[in-house]
């Protein structure tokens, strides 16, 4: 993180940890990684690589994708933002010097560079605002969409949270916060967690990397993957299990009073496995609440986190429909 901006928000009086009800709030997202992919090829490049059919990201515009190996399990989840001349890749920061690694690889001699700007490009998010006139003169309300103005870009997330996560250098976003805090209710990051948890929004982590196809995590249900692209690595594996297969699995929304974390494995009664943990917070009355990957035959077979039996884990209802 900048050092000017870490300074600015150790600075401000940032009093709530967690707000998930209708309160129009500011956050600080965190644990998120940001590389900037830029030259003639980078279409083409992420096109031919991604789950998603990137050609029907508006421009500018925004979209979740992923990233799968030669066996259609997901090394990492995206949002891709098309600024027109850039794309920008957010995803989870541990995952970040691999990603950039391995996809450099790739680019041979393709006409791309690939940047890690993370560090000089904090994040806002915005939810529950009612008013979008603070964030930017004119934002385009539409999921997906994107606006730039006075250096920030700002996207109505793909989600159908409206939620809008803004994205720019240091000074910019020092001068937006100071504009946003005095309608917006100050919020730690691990809110912003939460609303993605409650949203359905997984994000994979470097505990659950190459574990899933991305049906199971739902991406399919959040426009997230596309069976009329071409050809990208893993995808014979994707298409025959949607054309011919039958997902026997899917991401929940859980609670439990016990601790979630990431990667965790979720039991049966019996100790038969069923499903693990994709992301989890503690809520405000100490209770956890996640996004876990469970077999759908054992839905009803009563839950429990690997480390603690006398926990169930209940089930709870994602805000969207699975196909």
């Amino acid at each position: 993180m900048h050092a000017d901006w870490q300074n600015y928000l150790n600075a401000l009086n940032i009093s709530a940890s967690f707000v998930a009800d209708e309160t129009p709030l500011l956050s600080f997202p965190e644990g998120f990684a940001l590389l900037s992919v830029t030259g003639d090829d980078r279409h083409g490049f992420l096109h031919g690589q991604f789950i998603n059919d990137m050609n029907l990201i508006k421009e500018p515009g925004a979209q979740l994708n992923g990233w799968c190996n030669p066996k259609g399990q997901l090394i990492v989840n995206f949002l891709v933002i098309n600024t027109g001349t850039t794309y920008l890749l957010l995803f989870r920061e541990d995952l970040k010097e691999y990603v950039q690694k391995r996809l450099t690889m790739f680019v041979l001699r393709a006409r791309v560079t690939i940047e890690d700007i993370t560090g000089t490009t904090p994040l806002l998010g915005v939810a529950n605002c009612a008013d979008t006139s603070i964030l930017a003169t004119n934002v385009n309300q539409e999921p997906g969409s994107v606006t730039a103005e006075e250096g920030i870009i700002t996207v109505c997330l793909p989600d159908q949270s409206q939620r809008y996560l803004l994205l720019g250098n240091v000074e910019a976003q020092i001068a937006r916060t100071t504009g946003l805090q005095k309608s917006l209710t100050l919020t730690k990051g691990n809110s912003w967690a939460l609303l993605d948890i409650l949203a359905g929004l997984p994000w994979i982590s470097s505990a659950t990397q190459e574990k899933f196809l991305p049906q199971f995590i739902n991406l399919d249900a959040l426009n997230g993957l596309s069976y009329q692209k071409g050809c990208y690595p893993g995808q014979e594996v994707i298409a025959r299990l949607h054309y011919r297969g039958e997902i026997k699995r899917r991401l929940q929304l859980i609670t439990a009073d016990s601790e979630l974390n990431e990667g965790m494995a979720i039991k049966t009664a019996q100790d038969d496995n069923a499903g693990t943990v994709v992301n989890a917070v503690q809520k405000q009355d100490d209770g956890f609440i996640g996004l876990a990957v469970i077999d759908l035959d054992k839905l009803e077979q009563g839950l429990y986190p690997e480390t603690e039996k006398n926990s169930a884990i209940a089930l709870q209802s994602l805000p969207y429909a699975t196909p």
